[in-house]
């Protein structure tokens, strides 16, 4: 009789890991009537997204958003990203 309860809390907790275990991973896009502009460590244009298109580039990660330069247009939002160290896989 105690074998059921012991068997379904280690297959709650089983369960609980796999979930925790999942990224969840948002695709956040670009909102109308902006444009996304990526810069890298020295301030160089790494990738440009317009209204509609998928936000983020691939590679790059940890991006904060920055004042623009003032030749940039009011709709244009800058974002200065730094490159993720690659990590060693196990």
């Amino acid at each position: 009789m105690t074998r059921i309860p012991i068997l379904l809390v280690f297959l709650l907790l089983l369960f609980i890991t796999a979930l925790s275990s999942v990224q969840v991973t948002k695709t956040a896009k670009v909102p109308a009537g902006k444009t996304y502009v990526y810069l890298d460590e020295n301030n160089k244009e790494v990738a440009r997204k317009r209204s509609g298109q998928t936000a983020g580039t691939t590679g790059v990660t940890d991006c904060a958003e920055v004042p623009c330069p003032s030749t940039f247009d009011k709709n244009v939002v800058c974002w200065k990203c730094k490159k993720r160290p690659a990590t060693k896989s196990q």
